[in-house]
């Protein structure tokens, strides 16, 4: 049965992922590698786990679910659900929180299971997402205090987050304003705050410039190792594996979408007749450049939007995608092609996100 293919690169990831250990470790800093865009793969898992990094997040209690098997230790990546409550204590060894009535479900679960449950409590310094607001200094203070007096409960950490909804980087300033409440944090309750969770991999950017506020002594982090790119300044970083195309493109030739030629012919680049909308309801504008030899592939916007998607191929231009065809120009192409062959694609992050995500890709591991 025909599906485009996935395929991941096993080898340049776990070599990633010990490069990316090596390289946090020697600045003091602990890494937890987020295997989200992975959608739970255990493959990917496995080589991260390999590549020496041994707690891996996922957004989802299923698809902690399905990692536990190799060994590692599980963070929730994504606050809990009240509803969810039994499955994080299962498959869940850390989760990030911010509600005390998480905080309390959490420690009546764990009792119940037998369990102790580490906590990494959110204080959001103005990203706007998860988090207790960082000005809020009695909630900060008593949430700690609650969790030291809740069976079953450890405090892993103090975290933050930056440049996801907010858009907000992380900086000096934040970065020790951090610092500053972590340790004022400490002084009025007595508690030790081993780890202060300072960002994903978008704070890499900090210790690349040499400017990484000391005393921030965690990370998670996806994209660093998966694409090999430092986000900030949009470049690749030469340790790792990464793409050789431009930076700006941001996909990796370690996640590669094949798909199938099943028509093979020559037409205009203009439609002929009065245009409306395509299927999405978006209107198009057409410059015409004569006919011209095109592909018409066997993949489309429900499986990966082409906008994600960049051909390995130089000579080949993307012309368009509906609902189940993404029709490409091959006039430049050097390569014979003839229907059934293949014409592949680096992904970007999105892209590999939605080809993980549906059940119309399959997935080849390579190493």
């Amino acid at each position: 049965m025909y599906m485009p293919i996935l395929e991941i690169n096993l080898r340049k990831l776990e070599e990633n992922a010990r490069t990316e250990k090596a390289l946090l470790a020697s600045s003091g800093i602990e890494v937890m590698a987020v295997n989200k865009v992975f959608d739970g793969c255990v493959e990917t898992a496995q080589a991260v786990f390999d590549g020496g990094i041994k707690v891996i997040a996922e957004s989802r209690t299923y698809n902690l679910k399905k990692i536990r098997e190799i060994g590692c230790t599980t963070c929730l990546l994504r606050s809990p659900c009240l509803s969810e409550i039994e499955d994080v204590i299962r498959y869940a060894d850390i989760s990030l929180n911010s509600e005390p009535i998480i905080l309390q479900a959490l420690s009546q679960e764990a009792q119940r299971q037998g369990k102790t449950h580490q906590v990494l409590l959110m204080v959001d310094m103005g990203d706007l997402r998860e988090g207790i607001w960082f000005t809020e200094y009695s909630h900060i203070l008593s949430t700690i205090r609650l969790i030291q007096e809740l069976p079953c409960l450890e405090l892993y950490g103090l975290g933050t987050n930056f440049n996801c909804y907010g858009t907000v980087l992380p900086t000096v300033k934040n970065g020790e304003d951090f610092l500053a409440l972590a340790a004022r944090v400490e002084q009025d309750s007595g508690v030790a705050v081993r780890r202060l969770s300072a960002g994903n991999c978008t704070s890499y950017h900090l210790l690349d410039k040499g400017i990484w506020p000391k005393g921030l002594n965690h990370l998670r982090i996806g994209g660093l190792h998966e694409f090999g790119i430092e986000y900030v300044e949009m470049k690749y970083l030469n340790e790792f594996h990464h793409s050789a195309k431009p930076v700006e493109k941001a996909c990796s030739d370690m996640y590669v979408l094949e798909a199938e030629i099943i028509e093979l012919n020559s037409k205009p680049t203009i439609p002929v007749g009065e245009l409306g909308v395509d299927a999405f309801l978006q209107t198009k504008t057409f410059v015409d450049h004569g006919t011209r030899k095109r592909a018409l592939l066997a993949f489309g916007r429900q499986d990966v939007p082409s906008d994600n998607c960049v051909p390995c191929d130089d000579n080949i231009t993307i012309l368009g995608q509906t609902s189940d065809h993404t029709l490409v120009d091959i006039e430049a192409c050097e390569q014979p092609l003839k229907v059934g062959d293949v014409i592949r694609f680096e992904l970007d992050y999105t892209g590999l996100l939605m080809a993980c995500q549906t059940k119309g890709v399959a997935t080849r591991f390579i190493r």
